[in-house]
């Protein structure tokens, strides 16, 4: 039986476009949700819980600025050399260069001219030694001052490993990634000494490395324990007074303006376990879609005691 050609045809095409654009937009909005979700930094309550249960989990205020101003325009790690580490490498080289007319001696301590025995000979032993050597005087730092003012930390903490490093070589040699070995280490030493160990075996050997050793949390806390860090309150902070008490220069180093910040929230962030507890205020920025915390603003030395 022929069509009536009056009737209207469904129309395939237009509707296989229809459900191509619609399917299109459901999953961009599936990928957008999931990534807004995912992606801390779009969510200021968790920048600021996030700062603050990396450092009451393990101690480690080192890498809880990667959740700060600091680490908004570059890598932290580039942050670290440009301000403390170069500094320290080429510490006093220009002047003694000075003092000779030999050009052929390198403008930096990082240069393997500054080699000597003991380094060339090297199997990591000494460099174990290095990072033994340094973590009481790490864990002084740290109780002594938190890591709210990495200033006074880093610069105070290279000085001690130029020190402590000559004294165990014997030569004047000195890179980033020595600097970053020995810190590293000690940060995640001084994580272990709050959360123990498990027994720990080479991959390849089959031998143990580490023992289980109970930490400070379960001593105070007991087997099992558990820190909850919440978000309790929230506030919106005026912009204008941030920004009149800001540092300019602390900025510029991050490579920020102040016209760059947008908004400015203040968080009251509780952290417990059991019948333990600690409060801690975050302020935190907008710059773009994005926050951080504004460290300069942050007090956290009770997170440091958690344990006592």
């Amino acid at each position: 039986m022929a069509k009536n050609k009056t009737e209207k045809e469904f129309n395939f095409k237009l509707y296989a476009v229809i459900v191509f654009f619609g399917v299109l937009a459901a999953l961009i909005a599936i990928v957008y949700t999931t990534f807004t979700s995912r992606y801390t930094a779009f969510h200021p309550e968790e920048v600021a819980k996030t700062y603050v249960d990396t450092i009451v989990q393990t101690g480690d205020g080192y890498n809880a600025y990667k959740n700060s101003l600091l680490s908004k325009s570059r890598k932290y790690g580039d942050f670290i050399r440009e301000y403390y580490m170069y500094p320290v490498i080429d510490r006093d080289v220009n002047a003694e260069l000075d003092a000779v007319t030999d050009s052929d001696i390198p403008k930096g301590y990082n240069n393997d001219f500054y080699k000597g025995e003991k380094t060339l000979g090297d199997d990591g032993s000494l460099q174990g030694q290095l990072i033994d050597t340094m973590y009481p005087y790490y864990e002084e730092l740290i109780a002594e001052n938190g890591w709210d003012n990495y200033d006074l930390v880093f610069t105070s903490y290279f000085d001690k490993l130029v020190e402590e490093r000559k004294a165990l070589f014997g030569d004047d040699y000195m890179t980033d990634e020595i600097m970053f070995t020995a810190l590293e280490a000690n940060v995640r030493t001084y994580g272990e000494k709050l959360t123990g160990t498990e027994d720990e075996f080479d991959e390849n050997t089959g031998m143990q490395i580490s023992a289980k050793s109970e930490g400070a949390y379960e001593k105070a806390f007991g087997e099992g324990y558990r820190i909850v860090t919440e978000v309790k309150d929230e506030n919106d902070l005026d912009l204008e007074i941030y920004l009149a008490n800001v540092d300019e220069k602390a900025l510029e180093s991050y490579r920020i303006s102040k016209d760059d910040i947008s908004a400015v929230k203040e968080f009251v962030v509780k952290t417990s376990c059991g019948e333990k507890e600690a409060e801690v205020t975050v302020v935190a920025v907008q710059i773009g879609r994005s926050w951080y915390v504004d460290s300069a603003q942050t007090d956290t030395s009770a997170l440091y005691s958690f344990a006592e």
